[in-house]
């Protein structure tokens, strides 16, 4: 009787704390701006709404990945951009994610797309993106959720931002650094 009072006990935890995911399905964005771009990725405020003037730049090297948090925003997933017509391109979704994780996504929380040129799995030095929201919200934990509504956005994006390089030494200064630290140690 114990054995079966401590499964059932612990059964009901596990399905008390446990989450099902939400998913973004559907082509969220079908416009001539992404025409021959890469990559777009889904992002989350971790407080609220979108402040699309806090993307206008982004770190070389940052990961696409899944659950990555950019200051105050999270990382949903990121799909391929594809040439759908001679001078049109889809962003389709397909993403999995699950409420919480590393940021803190939220059910109302607003969801933006980074759209980049070049770039794929993490920002590449020199690429540009372009940025769009349209009042998408984060949805209950379970719901499939489309950005779209009747159709996908077609509208304009918001805003554009460029990835910054990291400043790499000539191996010049290498070579006079190694000499600084020698004459140092003598």
């Amino acid at each position: 009787m114990k054995k079966t009072t401590l499964t059932f006990t612990i059964l009901l935890a596990s399905f008390a704390v446990s989450q099902a995911s939400i998913t973004i399905s559907g082509t969220s964005l079908f416009n001539t701006e992404i025409f021959n771009n890469s990559e777009g990725i889904y992002i989350s405020s971790n407080t609220g709404s979108f402040d699309e003037s806090l993307f206008t730049t982004l770190d070389f090297g940052t990961s696409f990945a899944t659950g990555t948090v950019i200051g105050d925003y999270t990382v949903l997933g990121s799909a391929a951009v594809n040439n759908a017509t001679a001078t049109q391109a889809a962003l389709n979704a397909g993403v999995t994610f699950n409420l919480g994780g590393n940021g803190n996504v939220s059910t109302g929380n607003e969801i933006g797309l980074l759209v980049f040129s070049t770039s794929t799995g993490s920002a590449t030095s020199s690429d540009t993106y372009t940025i769009w929201t349209n009042n998408w919200l984060v949805a209950a934990d379970g719901s499939n959720l489309s950005l779209t509504g009747g159709g996908p956005y077609t509208g304009a994006s918001f805003g554009a931002g460029s990835v910054t390089a990291v400043a790499v030494p000539e191996p010049s200064t290498f070579a006079a650094l190694a000499g600084l630290c020698a004459l140092g140690a003598v």
